[in-house]
């Protein structure tokens, strides 16, 4: 590990940090030389990664130079910066997280976070590759996130569900504010329609004064706008309708948002891989981190696995693994009410690795009442993968592996998925 990744990896002492004080503090003094003219900035409870793949895989097809931000990574850092939907190199990684250490070291010395120290070196690479359009994906809330230090010329929330009631609120309407906070005055900002009269009107509330004194904003409304999604349309189609919107009000192309949402994947979200491994099983590996995340996606995920169930197919089987959740048992039932429509041949209950908080232990997740005779507790990824590997394929069928978005980072390096052109966004699938 080389020194400035050093510096990138004790950052994570810090934890998290609220506020946008040190993050605007460092970017002034990175004094960059180039402001993209469109710097699109991305909200919400579920679904903006995947708005934010969409407009970058558009903007890359039409030939316009775009940057997105987004986190956490699957495998390595520099999945948090793709250049026309690639990660960036490791180099200039560095180069612009050098820039930003050296920022940050000035007198006054400012500490920074691992979140806050990647968003500067993304503002950082922005301005090197002269992009024309900057996508930021914030972290977990809007108001006080560290992507919230900068400009932006139009904003985004998608949908809205209770996360993180200890940071954001206890309540939706009060998430609502926090996510809605990344207004910017005088400047549109699009919300997918919440329907909820009560999060609508905290939203509309916040949208009327959302500039912020001490990043030097005077606080004047934003010109909002609310997008309406039709009963039963899929995540993905959702996120379709929402990314023309934002391309539209932005004034960028949408010609090939069509095309993007025909070829582009996004790593972990419903990607759909053949293991290249021994037993060859083919995979769909979902980051369903959270109750609402799952809720969402467990419809599109029943089609599959009920298409699996056919008389003549080999049937499912189930890869799991979650981070720390508020009522394990909770979270976990819609998936177990899945599994009685549909028994699988195997569950496979693992650990996921490398996230921020430990992932609850497979025994735990053994304790419940899944409706499966084999069951199997592998604490490790990849030891559950190779597992897998010693049954026939009609003895597994479809596997699905669902969970922490770390677990699913996990599987792919087992599955020896971890190259640029797996990780981009306009990869071929296989």
């Amino acid at each position: 590990m080389n020194e400035v990744r050093a510096w990138l990896e004790g950052t994570k002492k810090g934890g998290m940090a609220l506020g946008v004080r040190h993050t605007k503090s460092v970017l002034e003094r990175l004094n960059l030389d180039h402001t993209p003219p469109h710097i699109l900035h991305v909200a919400g409870s579920n679904g903006k990664g995947t708005v934010c793949a969409l407009v970058a895989g558009a903007l890359s097809l039409s030939n316009v130079p775009n940057l997105l931000f987004s986190s956490p990574h699957l495998i390595r850092v520099e999945e948090r910066i793709r250049v026309n939907g690639v990660p960036i190199e490791a180099e200039k990684f560095d180069a612009a997280l050098q820039s930003v250490r050296q920022a940050a070291g000035q007198t006054p010395a400012v500490p920074l976070t691992f979140f806050e120290a990647t968003y500067l070196a993304a503002m950082q690479c922005a301005s090197m590759e002269n992009v024309e359009v900057l996508i930021l994906e914030t972290g977990l809330g809007g108001r006080k996130d560290a992507t919230r230090a900068g400009a932006a010329t139009v904003c985004l929330v998608t949908s809205l569900s209770a996360e993180h009631s200890d940071i954001l609120g206890d309540t939706i309407p009060e998430i609502a504010k926090e996510k809605a906070a990344i207004a910017r005055p005088d400047r549109p900002i699009l919300i997918r329609n919440p329907l909820d009269e009560d999060v609508k009107q905290a939203i509309v509330e916040q949208v009327q004064a959302p500039g912020q004194p001490e990043l030097g904003e005077q606080q004047r409304p934003a010109e909002v706008e609310f997008i309406d999604i039709p009963n039963n349309t899929s995540i993905r189609e959702e996120a379709r309708l929402l990314a023309r919107a934002f391309l539209e009000k932005s004034g960028l192309p949408t010609s090939k948002l069509d095309a993007a949402f025909e070829t582009v994947h996004w790593p972990a979200r419903m990607q759909h891989i053949k293991s290249a491994t021994q037993g060859g099983h083919s995979f769909i590996l979902d980051a369903a981190h959270n109750p609402s995340g799952l809720a969402r996606v467990l419809p599109e995920l029943e089609r599959h696995v009920s298409e699996a169930c056919k008389e003549g197919n080999a049937g499912w089987s189930l890869l799991f693994g979650t981070s720390p959740q508020i009522d394990v048992q909770a979270f976990c039932q819609p998936l177990i009410d899945l599994c009685h429509r549909h028994p699988p041949q195997h569950i496979v209950l693992t650990v996921p690795q490398k996230g921020r908080y430990p992932g609850v232990s497979a025994d735990q997740l053994a304790k419940l009442a899944w409706p499966c005779e084999s069951i199997h507790v592998i604490q490790n990824p990849e030891k559950a993968v190779t597992h897998l590997d010693r049954f026939d394929p009609d003895d597994v069928g479809l596997v699905v592996s669902l969970g922490s978005l770390y677990l699913q980072g996990n599987i792919l390096e087992s599955l020896g998925r971890s190259s640029n052109e797996d990780l981009s966004l306009l990869a071929k699938q296989s």
